[in-house]
């Protein structure tokens, strides 16, 4: 008989990029921005769960792809706390994992911080992506 282990893994839910639309879904006749649907859907559907689950290492994480500015951790900042508040949850209950993988993004990693510092799980290097970006520059 299988039996899951005392601590399981941790889901990790990856949005797009910024740059990526959703072609299928149009706001003002505009393809909606990919990565606000992709986290609107994840958390809508999973945000009782997550309020239920509050402080026993469940929650909604996320794996933050393509960013190469402080701006966007502002405004994924923003997109949390107001989550957050919908939701009934804890500020800083929703956690990020940021992918740096641009040099414009190696120079901007404490703003990134900075700028995600309730939801901040840490940084990860992607490093294909990162070596690319270096050669291109």
């Amino acid at each position: 008989v299988y039996k899951l282990g005392d601590q399981i893994a941790k889901l990790f839910v990856r949005p797009r990029g910024w740059h990526l639309p959703e072609a299928h879904i149009l706001i003002d006749g505009e393809p909606a921005t990919g990565c606000l649907v992709d986290f609107g859907l994840y958390f809508f559907h999973n945000h009782v769960t997550f309020r239920a689950t509050q402080g026993a290492g469940f929650g909604p994480f996320f794996y933050l792809p393509k960013m190469e500015h402080s701006r966007e951790a502002k405004i994924w900042n923003c997109v949390f706390e107001r989550a957050e508040k919908f939701a009934g949850i804890e500020r800083g209950s929703i956690r990020a994992t940021v992918l740096i993988e641009t040099l414009p993004a190696v120079f901007q990693m404490n703003e990134i911080l900075y700028e995600l510092r309730d939801h901040s799980i840490g940084l990860n290097c992607g490093r294909w992506d990162y070596i690319f970006s270096y050669v291109k520059t």
